[in-house]
């Protein structure tokens, strides 16, 4: 059973985050939804990423949408080596922590702190039923790609293709939703070893 978020130390930075309606911390990247909010996706158009899915959502405004990513924040994190779930920078020197599914090769969600990991690792309820299906990728930097939206089925289900960060060609082949995050040479531990073995300790 995975403990109650209440009863875990959250970490400073977490801490400050909004809430939910339950009190619960929202990690940064999640996306807000207003009540009138019709779910459309909204696409905008520039020089450097040709169309790209927007975003009007304000972090603490609505309600959170657990498991679905803001994609302007999503991207900004990538960017900007941004903590996915306190929003703060991660220091380039510092060792950072993707999570994940056994071997992935890429990573949809940006880049954590290791504090920030292990608490997301103790209190997220579908990352704690996975047990050691759910894998930690340790390194200290990452290169990018581009996942961008090429087609729609007859089903309006979204077609999508992934490209090499800052192909000269993908802004007239699709429209980019997210970055994907390629760790350089991870090391990588099955999340329960992690938490028991390397993972900083939770304030107390």
């Amino acid at each position: 059973m995975t403990p109650s978020w209440r009863s875990i130390p959250m970490p400073f930075d977490v801490a400050r985050l909004p809430r939910n309606s339950a009190g619960r911390p929202v990690p940064g990247n999640i996306a807000w939804y207003e009540a009138d909010d019709d779910g459309s996706l909204l696409v905008a158009q520039d020089h450097e990423w040709g169309g790209h899915l927007t975003c009007q959502c304000t972090p603490g405004r609505g309600t959170p949408k657990f498991g679905e990513q803001c994609p302007v924040r999503q991207r900004e994190f990538m960017l900007q080596r941004k903590c996915g779930l306190c929003t703060r920078s991660i220091d380039p020197t510092a060792q950072l922590v993707f999570i994940g599914e056994t071997n992935a090769r890429y990573y949809l969600e940006p880049p954590l702190h290791e504090l920030c990991a292990a608490y997301a690792l103790k209190v997220c309820p579908v990352l704690h039923a996975n047990g050691e299906r759910t894998e930690v990728a340790l390194t200290q930097s990452y290169a990018l790609a581009e996942d961008r939206i090429t087609d729609m089925t007859d089903e309006r289900a979204l077609r999508r293709s992934t490209f090499p960060f800052g192909h000269p060609f993908a802004p007239y082949l699709g429209v980019l939703e997210f970055f994907l995050a390629v760790p350089h040479d991870p090391e990588r531990l099955p999340a329960p070893v992690w938490l028991a073995e390397r993972a900083p300790q939770l304030p107390a």
